[in-house]
């Protein structure tokens, strides 16, 4: 029926297509259309894997012309068959990794409508794994453990690697650990069985390539191993002359530190032997040695209990008692209260002597005006006098009224230690 406009419908015969790198792609597309292909349009189209957001044209077929697309597929792409056709299949000649990605093929043919104008078609393109690299990582010391690794820079897909070692029935030893994916095998413990050639593959789908790798485990030398027993022996040496060095020092310090103790000891403040008696004369020379001017009072000896002289003397009103000469008499002891005591008597008969009264020997000096002279130029000087020394006691019973307090001076005996 005339002016019945028919629709147009594009197809593929495949979803994707494989094709290792170099080689040639042909993507198949074909359109029915009951129209004259006077006004066909066919339009290819590229999303590139590597750059999605970017569509490129790859061909152009239009008015009876062809149009190239994209720089990349100059005098690579052509249409499989003359055109104008209901094929529009095109190749793509000596593929590259860009050329990996989604293919659409667009049809027009006017007075015809697409009702499914629009055919989608993958392209992968492949490429065998390039030549590994394979490295040994860890010491190669006998003991020790070591990594192979195997890796391909290039490979799609992606390849697998499997290691061998060429010059063993078993093709690894038993305590070997392989990754297929990541391409490595691990060697504990090794020895100098571990020695040897070892080989890695690696493969894909379109191909294989192969790496091998000569393992040489380093034995102990002789020399080493007395070397490292020497530093052993050694290392126990110091560290036994150490020890006995700090047991030394710390003997040595707890000795010095006993001996101090004991120096220390004689010096203490005891009281264990009463100082030697001295006559009245010699205790009034030190009471008038230490005697200062202008009638000051001093002690000769610090109030003590214990340690008091007994000149004769004659109490006066002021507490003060001018000390007589060293020869008078003794006078009884008198208690604190004033009166006699009783004298002790022994089981033989005899009377012990009596106790002196407790007294206080000081000495107080008197200095005189000097006298005015009359020299032989009229002039008048003065004349200095000696001063007079006067002795008294005090006894205890006027220090206690006056509140004086008992005080111990030590003192050094003969022995030579503080008394």
């Amino acid at each position: 029926m005339d002016g019945l406009v028919c629709a147009l419908e594009v197809s593929v015969s495949s979803g994707s297509i494989q094709v290792a790198r170099g080689q040639t792609a042909v993507l198949p597309c074909t359109f029915t259309t009951n129209a004259a292909l006077t006004n066909l349009n066919v339009i290819w189209m590229v999303i590139p894997l590597s750059n999605a957001n970017q569509p490129q044209q790859v061909i152009l077929y239009q008015g009876g012309q062809i149009f190239g697309g994209a720089p990349q597929f100059y005098g690579r792409v052509g249409f499989a068959v003359t055109m104008p056709t209901t094929s529009a299949s095109i190749f793509i000649n000596n593929t590259q990794l860009s050329d990996t990605g989604t293919y659409q093929c667009l049809v027009n043919n006017l007075p015809d409508r697409g009702v499914r104008n629009i055919g989608v078609i993958g392209l992968t393109v492949l490429v065998p794994p390039s030549a590994p690299l394979c490295r040994i990582q860890g010491s190669l010391d006998v003991g020790s453990d070591i990594t192979l690794t195997c890796s391909s820079e290039e490979g799609i897909p992606r390849p697998t690697y499997l290691w061998e070692k060429l010059d063993n029935v078993p093709k690894l030893p038993p305590t070997a650990t392989q990754d297929q994916v990541q391409g490595t095998v691990t060697l504990r413990n090794i020895s100098t069985v571990s020695s040897g050639l070892y080989q890695c593959v690696a493969s894909n789908a379109i191909g294989t390539s192969t790496c091998l790798l000569d393992l040489q485990v380093i034995a102990p030398h002789p020399r080493s191993i007395g070397l490292i027993a020497g530093a052993v022996a050694t290392g126990a040496v110091v560290l036994v002359v150490c020890i006995v060095l700090v047991a030394v020092a710390l003997f040595y310090w707890k000795n010095k530190h006993k001996e101090e103790e004991e120096e220390e000891i004689p010096n203490e403040i005891r009281e264990d032997e009463l100082p030697p008696k001295c006559s009245s004369a010699t205790k009034t020379f030190h009471a008038d040695a230490s005697s200062s001017e202008n009638d000051t009072l001093t002690s000769s000896n610090t109030y003590n209990s214990r340690y008091w002289n007994d000149p004769k003397a004659n109490h006066a009103t002021d507490s003060f008692t001018r000390f007589s000469n060293s020869n008078d008499a003794h006078q009884p002891p008198f208690s604190r209260s004033g009166s006699t005591s009783a004298r002790p008597v022994y089981a033989n008969g005899g009377h012990p002597s009596p106790a002196p009264p407790k007294t206080l020997v000081v000495t107080a000096s008197t200095a005189p005006s000097p006298q005015e002279v009359i020299r032989s130029n009229g002039s008048v000087g003065r004349k200095p006098r000696l001063p007079h020394t006067r002795s008294y006691a005090v006894s205890q019973a006027t220090l206690e009224r006056i509140g004086a307090v008992p005080v111990m001076v030590p003192a050094q005996s003969r022995a030579g230690s503080l008394v």
